[in-house]
């Protein structure tokens, strides 16, 4: 394909380079001005708040030994963590919410429903380590190794979240992490590209 006489990728995982000296550019044959597309690099950034602030518990080890890490993540998420807290169902109303009103939306771009089941997947692995470090087996399992998969659970899902903000934000798709990205285009079909 081409765009103004300049060859472009088949596949891309990224808006650019659609840009027009406009100022305006060309998503899923819409037209959209930089500003609404700025908007949907941000509103793609949304979804991981729910696995980010569940995963708040698991740094708990870490938030301890290093009080500024507890600044830099927990502070900027306490409203969310408040709401949770008020209200318990919140963050189950939010992840059907998001399955059945974003994810399976075809009239949300794809870019944004892209992150929407991410976060969700993001949201289900976090079962996993809950049940090691909730529980503790009745007292079988050591402290140490129960610190350990806590830390290793919030860097990754730290991580993880960063990675996929900073790549929405650069208007690109956040699908290289291994397993789950692969597991997202499953759901929500299409190929690896930016549009159905």
């Amino acid at each position: 394909s081409s765009f103004k006489g300049v060859q472009l990728p088949k596949m891309q995982h990224s808006l650019q380079p659609l840009v027009k000296r406009r100022g305006q550019k060309a998503v899923g044959g819409l037209e959209m001005n930089i500003v609404k597309e700025g908007l949907y690099r941000v509103i793609a950034c949304l979804p991981y708040i729910l696995p980010m602030m569940d995963s708040l518990a698991y740094g708990r080890f870490l938030f301890q030994k290093v009080p500024i890490m507890a600044t830099i993540f927990v502070k900027p998420l306490q409203p969310f963590t408040d709401l949770a807290q008020a209200f318990p169902m919140i963050s189950f109303v939010a992840f059907l919410g998001m399955f059945l009103f974003v994810v399976r939306n075809r009239a949300v771009p794809r870019f944004i429903r892209f992150s929407a089941m991410q976060a969700l997947l993001l949201e289900i692995l976090l079962i996993f380590p809950q049940i090691l470090t909730s529980s503790n087996l009745g007292g079988l399992i050591p402290f140490m190794f129960t610190e350990f998969v806590s830390n290793m659970t919030f860097y990754a899902i730290a991580t993880i979240v960063g990675y996929s903000c900073i790549s929405n934000l650069q208007g690109e798709l956040p699908c290289k992490i291994p397993v789950i990205s692969q597991a997202v285009f499953q759901q929500i079909g299409g190929g690896s590209g930016y549009e159905d």
